[in-house]
C-alpha cells in the first residue's frame, strides 16, 4: 500500500466517524433530548456533518479526481464548508457562555469565510491558516467554561471532549500546507498520516465522550433549581430554606413543606418496611431529591433529575453536618444559627451573593413561632 492509498483511506474513516456523530445528534439522542434540547443536538449534528462534507469536497481536490482548472474551486468549496461547521459551533458557544458577545466572533468568522472567496488562493490559505487557531481557542474556552459549568461523570465527559477537541487542532495544525510543508521540504517527512491519526483519535475521543454523556440539560442545571430545604432528623423541622427562584419565595411556608416530607418519608418507610432511603420522588414537571446525612435530610426541588444535582447534595450534606454537627444534635430550634450555611449553598450551588440574604431564613423563623 503506497502512501497515497494510506491518506485516502485515513480520510475515510474521518468521514465516516464524522457522518456517526451526525447521525448519533439528529436520529440516535435520546427521546428527552430530542424534545426538549433540539437546538444543541441539531447544531452539533450540523457541525459533525459540515466537516464530513467539507473533508469530502476535500478528498476530491486532493487526490485530483477532476480537472485540474477546477482543483482551486474544490479547495476553496471544502474549506469553506468546514469552515461553516467551525461557525455552527461558536455559534452554540457565544448562545450558551453567559457573555454579551453581540456574536462577535460569529460575524468575524462569516467576514472572514466571504473574504477567501474574493482573493488568490494563496491569500485565502493564509488567512484560513491564521484564522483556525482563533477558532479553535474559541471551542476550547467554550468547553472550558462547560467544565467548570458541571460536575461529576458529566464534568469528566466533557473533559474527554475537550482532550478530542485539542488533539484534532493539532492534527489539523499539522496537515496545513505551513507545517507540513516545511516537514517535507526540510526533513524530507510527510506528516500527514500523523495528522489524520491525531484527528481520527480525537473525533473518538469526543465521541465515547458525547456517548457517554448523559443530557444536555446538565450544562443548564443552574436554572433548574427550585429551592432547597434542610430538615432535622430528630425534630422533622426546617433549620435551613433556600428559593432559587423568586416565585418559589411566595409558595408555601417551609415548615408546612418540610411537615409534609417528613410525613411521606415515614409513610413510605412504614408501608415498605425497607432499609432503603427514598432518594426521588417524581411529580412530572417537578423532581423531589433527597440526599440523606447522620442528623439532618436535604431536599432539593428541581425541574428535571440531573446527575449534578445528586453529586452537590451529597457534597452540600457533607459540608453541613461537618460546620454544623455539634448544633443539629443539641439544636433548640433557633434558626439564626444555621445562617452561614447560606455561605456553602452560595458555593456549592453557584448562587450570586447579593442573592444569598438573611431574609431567606427569617420566613422560616416566623413560622415555627
Amino acid at each position: 500500500m503506497d502512501l497515497q492509498d494510506l491518506l485516502l483511506g485515513m480520510y475515510f474513516v474521518e468521514v465516516t466517524i464524522e457522518l456517526e456523530l451526525f447521525l448519533f445528534f439528529i436520529l440516535g439522542w435520546r427521546r428527552e433530548e430530542r424534545e426538549k434540547k433540539r437546538d444543541i443536538a441539531s447544531i452539533l449534528g450540523l457541525y459533525f456533518l459540515l466537516l464530513a462534507i467539507g473533508r469530502i469536497i476535500l478528498i476530491i481536490h486532493d487526490f485530483h479526481l477532476f480537472a485540474d482548472p477546477l482543483a482551486p474551486f474544490y479547495w476553496l468549496a471544502g474549506m469553506g464548508v468546514s469552515l461553516l461547521g467551525m461557525i455552527s459551533f461558536i455559534v452554540l458557544a457565544e448562545k450558551i457562555i453567559p457573555k454579551n458577545t453581540h456574536y462577535f466572533f460569529t460575524i468575524l468568522s462569516c467576514l472572514t469565510l466571504l473574504s477567501i472567496f474574493f482573493v488568490d488562493l494563496q491569500t485565502a490559505k493564509n488567512i484560513l491558516y491564521l484564522m483556525l487557531p482563533l477558532l479553535f481557542l474559541i471551542g476550547f474556552v467554550f468547553l472550558g467554561y462547560l467544565i467548570r459549568r458541571t460536575a461529576g461523570s458529566v464534568r469528566y465527559n466533557f473533559t474527554l471532549v475537550f482532550i478530542g477537541q485539542f488533539i484534532i487542532g493539532v492534527g489539523h495544525g499539522f496537515n496545513t500546507d505551513w507545517i507540513s510543508g516545511w516537514f517535507l521540504g526540510v526533513l524530507a517527512f510527510n506528516i500527514k498520516p500523523i495528522g489524520l491519526s491525531l484527528i481520527i483519535g480525537g473525533l473518538i475521543f469526543m465521541a465515547l465522550a458525547f456517548w457517554r454523556l448523559p443530557s444536555f440539560s446538565e450544562i443548564e442545571w443552574h436554572n433548574k433549581m427550585l429551592s432547597l430545604y434542610v430538615i432535622t432528623e430528630e425534630h422533622g423541622l426546617c433549620c435551613l430554606y433556600y428559593p432559587f427562584q423568586q416565585e418559589m419565595e411566595r409558595r408555601m411556608a417551609p415548615q408546612l413543606i418540610s411537615g409534609g416530607v417528613s410525613g411521606i418519608l415515614t409513610l413510605v418507610k412504614e408501608m415498605t418496611s425497607s432499609k432503603m432511603h427514598l432518594k426521588e420522588i417524581d411529580h412530572e414537571d417537578i423532581k423531589i431529591l433527597f440526599e440523606y446525612g447522620l442528623y439532618s435530610t436535604t431536599v432539593l426541588l428541581v425541574e428535571e433529575d440531573l446527575q449534578v444535582y445528586h453529586y452537590k447534595l451529597r457534597q452540600f450534606v457533607e459540608e453541613f453536618e461537618t460546620q454544623f454537627k455539634e448544633n443539629l444534635i443539641k439544636w433548640s430550634s433557633e434558626i439564626s444559627i444555621f445562617q452561614p450555611a447560606l455561605d456553602i449553598v452560595g458555593r456549592i450551588f453557584e448562587q450570586k451573593p447579593e442573592k444569598l440574604e438573611p431574609s431567606t431564613n427569617e420566613a422560616t423563623s416566623n413560622d415555627m413561632t
